[in-house]
């Protein structure tokens, strides 16, 4: 008896020379078979072709359109009803256990009965790497079913188990469902003749092929690798080599200094934005919370990449809490690139200059743009007091008349702008003088530098005078009568250099 499906005509035919009684539809294929092979190995079909009357000879048809692995599973599945030689595989499993499952063929329907022998075969598969992978891998075509049926969880199981044993106590090529040894010695892995001198691995032996995995079943690897106990580091290590072969955007260079971080759509190689952001997401919220364990370097690559394809708050602000406390001079550096300074606010210049661990650059920077911002800012006051001068002194009393609005307008204007002024130059000095004493807990090693940079812009070691640049010599000059004078020309030197 011969058993075939020509899939040119989508029909499945059986050769045993007696015409077919039902015909059985999966998708766009129709499978021309007999009822007894069928009812004596499956529940389901019993009961489905029970329900079908013989009447005036007219064949049963049963659309199961739901069948886990569809026509070609199924085609497995009629075969071994009718007695046909059917190998199993890692490939095959898992579909023909789910569509066994779903056909309800158990012992009470023959004995060695499919679902009996898919289980015996998924048994085998679990005790190796490579076969419990691969199953694991072909769960995504029968996710559903093989969820109810703990498939999934019992390979992910099974590979956990595995990558966190010890990597001294095993050897490459790990021992699995198809492998085989010949008395004499001689390891066949997968069919290739090798040594049977086993080579020790390193820890990091399973990184590769599990990031052959979709994210959903890595993670849930990742989750179950962490329940028992791997070492934080190797699961960073995991974690970094999935993100480098998944996120083509971390490699990829940008203008940090200049603030670009756009990124055409593309040249993503494939990947939308969204799958990026989604996937860089759930890696950042699987690493590891230890400090040290995952390199600085590699948390200001995934923080910049976070900041091209805009990433949620929460996982930059997860990213920037892991870089800042265990930089090292460099990286931090590096990190504080990413800010610009023109565009602080007053609050957070001020917390800018009083954070003791951000580079002295940044703070310099810091402090320069607000001398730059407040010069702008009196520039524009004595325009404003110029143009209220030259409208004073216009000409004639209906001129006057003919301005008193504008010119009264303008007065108002100009004081609220000297008001504001008033009240800037008191808050930076009050934010200087809350620097300076941050500074001076920092110890003798850095005050020097910091002195010479308070002389730069116009500041003294006192807290009310300003910077002298002639007090070393007697001299009749009075000093300022204001103590927002130094502020004004903070940023040019005492002996006339303008500041780097």
């Amino acid at each position: 008896m011969g058993f075939w499906v020509d899939y040119d005509s989508a029909r499945g035919l059986c050769s045993t020379g007696l015409q077919s009684d039902v015909i059985i539809e999966i998708g766009e294929t129709s499978f021309h078979l007999h009822k007894f092979p069928l009812l004596s190995r499956s529940e389901a079909l019993a009961n489905l072709t029970g329900d079908h009357s013989s009447e005036n000879e007219k064949k049963c048809v049963l659309q199961l359109h739901d069948v886990p692995g569809g026509a070609k599973t199924f085609l497995l599945i009629a075969k071994f009803c009718y007695g046909v030689k059917m190998e199993l595989t890692t490939l095959n499993v898992v579909s023909l256990r789910c569509a066994a499952e779903y056909f309800g063929m158990s012992e009470d329907y023959g004995e060695e009965n499919l679902i009996a022998q898919t289980e015996n075969f998924l048994n085998e598969v679990f005790g190796g790497w490579t076969d419990s992978l691969k199953a694991l891998e072909t769960c995504e075509n029968v996710l559903a079913q093989a969820e109810e049926l703990h498939i999934v969880s019992r390979c992910i199981n099974s590979l956990a188990m595995k990558a966190s044993a010890d990597p001294s106590l095993f050897s490459w090529p790990m021992q699995g469902g198809s492998d085989m040894r010949n008395p004499d010695g001689t390891v066949f892995w997968n069919g290739i003749r090798t040594s049977a001198k086993l080579h020790p691995v390193g820890e990091d032996w399973w990184y590769e092929d599990v990031s052959l995995l979709r994210l959903p079943l890595y993670k849930r690897l990742i989750l179950a690798v962490r329940s028992n106990d791997m070492k934080p580091e190797r699961v960073a290590g995991a974690l970094m080599y999935y993100a480098k072969r998944h996120l083509p955007l971390l490699g990829r260079e940008s203008n940090i200094e200049s603030g670009n971080f756009a990124a055409p759509r593309s040249t993503i190689s494939g990947t939308s934005e969204a799958d990026q952001r989604n996937l860089l997401e759930e890696l950042v919220g699987l690493l590891p919370d230890q400090k040290g364990v995952t390199p600085s370097n590699f948390l200001l690559r995934l923080l910049r990449t976070a900041m091209m394809i805009h990433a949620s708050p929460s996982c930059r602000g997860n990213l920037e809490k892991r870089a800042h406390p265990w930089l090292t001079d460099s990286e931090r550096e590096q990190l504080c690139r990413l800010m610009n300074c023109q565009k602080f606010s007053l609050e957070a210049s001020t917390h800018a200059t009083q954070n003791e661990r951000l580079p002295l650059r940044v703070t310099v920077q810091v402090v320069f743009f607000e001398q730059l911002r407040l010069r702008t800012s009196v520039s524009g006051l004595f325009f404003v007091s110029e143009n209220l001068d030259n409208s004073r002194n216009l000409s004639g009393d209906l001129a006057l008349a003919r301005n008193g609005l504008h010119t009264e307008a303008g007065a108002t204007h100009g004081r609220i702008v000297v008001d504001d002024m008033k009240k800037r130059v008191s808050e930076l000095e009050k934010e200087c003088l809350s620097m300076k004493q941050e500074i001076e807990k920092m110890g003798k090693t850095k005050l020097g530098s910091w002195n010479n940079l308070f002389r730069k812009f116009g500041f003294s070691q006192s807290k009310s005078k300003p910077v002298d640049p002639k007090a070393s010599k007697p001299t009749d000059t009075k000093e300022s009568p204001t103590s927002s004078a130094p502020l004004v020309n903070g940023g040019e030197h005492p002996n006339n250099e303008s500041v780097e």
